[in-house]
């Protein structure tokens, strides 16, 4: 294996074996949270949370990726980047803070006081979620994903485990977004000691010059971070708007799940993107190669996961999270065939970005968000009508772009990113899919274990019989595993 696929190896089974527990950790919350909020005060949080991530973009500015490709370039940079980029943010919070107060006042009647006061402790959760962010897009510029891993890992626990204390004393939606800007401090300071140590002092610095030519060159990155968020948080909005918070509540809840079965792509991209980037500056003919094996391995993961959850979603929001929320499940079926686009769109979208054709991206997430509104508007109210449950209709809007996204993504590649080898994996792959959902769907409503072990079972052996992988892709699959097993078992070293 080369020092590339070392590199990005070890990455990638340092922030698997975290990304496994903080998955554990998140998900005993998402069951717990609408048990004891209800669908109308889980729609208040996940309305406060696609609020601040739409502000977000705007007080990131796209600077992450920038800092991430620029100090995998020249580490040397580390601290006058990160100086400038902390002083930048904090201005456009506050900027943003008054747009989002501004927004409220003027929808009043249609938001209750209580939503509002959600929304203003999100927001100081927020402040500190854009100051991680600086330090995780430093450690992965740097490489050193064990201290994202140990942070996230820090943070969740906390944030879970009082938030599950605070529902269990009977407190409300308040308590828990209290308790989110504590676990976000507690992760910043785990990130802000590991910088102190990599790249030593961590003095505020700003420098007028480095700050405007930084917002100039994160500009591509803002424009396609704002039209990202904008695709990914509208239909939240106007759910709110034509529906109700009930309905917000079951869009809300699907689609934090949804959002647990990205952390495959999540981890595997950051592993990879900062030797996206370093090689498309020294040896660029080896990107093919990479973007290849990397297409294959998540397409693989990504056909047996949203089938699955196509198949099991409907007794799987019961059990999770009881009656009040089975209109989450048509939702979340749905929600798993975006899942297999999502995987691939990931990959799809930073590896333009790592070679340098962001604008082209920007352009595709553009085309997105103004599509998705109108179908929003279109379909939320047709799947009220027909299936008193509007938020349907954010979900078959969703298919509809991601499935756009991923064939524009596909045709904008340079030419021989992809090859024969790829179709003969995808079709092979979807067959596998496919037979595993056949065997599936006539147990789906036994105990949700048995379609999970037959499913994986016949997937695997599919897989197997039909060679799709070559040997020494099985080999990279069990170093991995090991590593992560190791990982699992080894306590994180202090900081």
């Amino acid at each position: 294996m080369s020092s590339t696929g070392r590199t990005i190896a070890k990455n990638a089974t340092v922030l698997m074996a975290s990304q496994l527990v903080t998955w554990g950790l998140a998900l005993v919350l998402t069951i717990f949270l609408p048990r004891y909020l209800g669908a109308a005060n889980v729609g208040k949080l996940q309305f406060a949370n696609s609020m601040w991530a739409i502000v977000a973009v705007v007080v990131t500015f796209g600077m992450d990726t920038l800092l991430t490709k620029e100090i995998a370039r020249a580490p040397a940079r580390a601290a006058r980047l990160f100086g400038n980029t902390v002083i930048l943010r904090i201005g456009l919070h506050a900027l943003g803070y008054i747009a989002l107060a501004f927004y409220l006042w003027l929808f009043r009647d249609r938001y209750p006081v209580e939503t509002a006061y959600v929304v203003y402790i999100v927001g100081a959760s927020s402040l500190v979620w854009q100051l991680n962010s600086a330090c995780q897009a430093v450690l992965q510029g740097l490489e050193r994903m064990e201290y994202i891993s140990i942070a996230n890992v820090a943070g969740k626990a906390v944030n879970t485990l009082v938030c599950i204390a605070a529902l269990l004393a009977g407190l409300g939606v308040y308590a828990v977004a209290v308790v989110a800007v504590a676990a976000a401090l507690v992760t910043l300071a785990v990130e802000v000691s590991a910088l102190r140590r990599l790249i030593g002092g961590l003095r505020p610095q700003f420098d007028m010059s480095e700050a405007v030519r930084m917002l100039r060159a994160s500009f591509p990155y803002l424009m396609s971070g704002i039209f990202l968020v904008i695709y990914m948080q509208v239909d939240i909005v106007i759910i709110s708007l034509l529906v109700d918070e009930r309905a917000v509540g079951w869009y809300g809840t699907a689609d934090q799940l949804f959002g647990t079965f990205l952390f495959i792509p999540t981890v595997f991209i950051t592993a990879v993107f900062p030797s996206l980037s370093r090689l498309y500056a020294t040896v660029a003919d080896s990107l093919p190669r990479l973007m290849r094996k990397s297409w294959d391995f998540l397409l693989l993961l990504a056909i047996p996961i949203g089938l699955g959850v196509l198949v099991v979603a409907d007794p799987l929001v019961v059990l999770l999270f009881g009656p009040e929320f089975a209109a989450s499940g048509p939702i979340l079926a749905l929600m798993g065939i975006v899942l297999i686009l999502t995987y691939q769109n990931i990959l799809l979208g930073q590896f333009l970005i790592s070679t340098d054709r962001q604008n082209r991206w920007t352009v595709v997430m553009a085309v997105t968000a103004i599509v998705t509104v109108p179908l929003d508007f279109l379909l939320v109210p047709w799947c009220q009508r027909q299936f008193g449950n509007g938020a349907i209709g954010g979900a078959l809007s969703f298919i509809v772009t991601e499935l756009a996204m991923n064939i524009v993504g596909i045709w904008m590649l340079p030419r021989g990113s992809l090859g024969r080898s790829n179709v003969r994996v995808a079709v092979l792959a979807l067959a596998a899919g496919l037979a595993m959902v056949a065997t599936t769907w006539p147990v789906r409503g036994a105990f949700l274990g048995i379609p999970i072990v037959v499913g994986a079972a016949v997937y695997v052996a599919l897989i197997v019989i039909l060679r799709v992988l070559p040997a020494e892709d099985w080999q990279l699959v069990g170093s991995l595993a090991r590593g992560i097993a190791r990982r699992l078992g080894r306590r994180p070293a202090s900081l």
